[in-house]
């Protein structure tokens, strides 16, 4: 396949793209394509191996490239799928989980299906515990989260 015709951009443009990539993916992607448009590359697995990409990686970065063009190569991902709660959600349960409100999971899926009107399962529940770093047996934060004073606190309550 010729892709020096088939690449519509010149190489001065795509050399000029390439340095203004501050991610590292998109740099790769019009290095690829660079490198397939100068010759120094004559197949994709070439460029591929020169810049560091998968074959297959390779192959979806040309189909993009030939479909929808350079454009869509160098916006940005859509964001990831983060869960069912909200930020502000999420908060609450943390402040319901420091008031030790919480022992097991059944008890947060109570909570999120009462307070918040969120649907868990009991794996979806130790799923969104790991997630945010809570301890999914006892309901309790991890200890880098953990609220000042609350050492000290339980640490006298011991002493009686």
């Amino acid at each position: 396949m010729n892709y020096s015709t088939k690449i519509k951009e010149d190489l001065d443009l795509l050399q000029t793209i390439e340095k203004q990539q501050y991610k590292a993916q998109c740099r790769d992607h019009v290095r690829f394509l660079r490198l397939l448009k100068s010759g120094q590359c004559s197949t994709q697995t070439e460029a591929a191996k020169r810049v560091n990409l998968s074959l297959r990686q390779a192959q979806r970065v040309w189909k993009t490239y030939h479909e929808k063009g350079l454009e869509t190569l160098l916006q940005p991902r859509k964001a990831t799928y983060f869960g069912k709660l909200s930020t502000t959600q999420i908060s609450h349960l943390r402040r319901f989980l420091l008031d030790d409100q919480a022992q097991t999971l059944a008890d947060i899926q109570a909570y999120l299906a009462g307070s918040l009107g969120v649907e868990y399962t009991l794996g979806g529940v130790f799923d969104l515990c790991k997630r945010l770093k809570i301890k999914p047996k006892t309901g309790r934060p991890v200890h880098i989260e953990q609220a000042p004073g609350a050492i000290e606190i339980f640490k006298k309550s011991l002493l009686r």
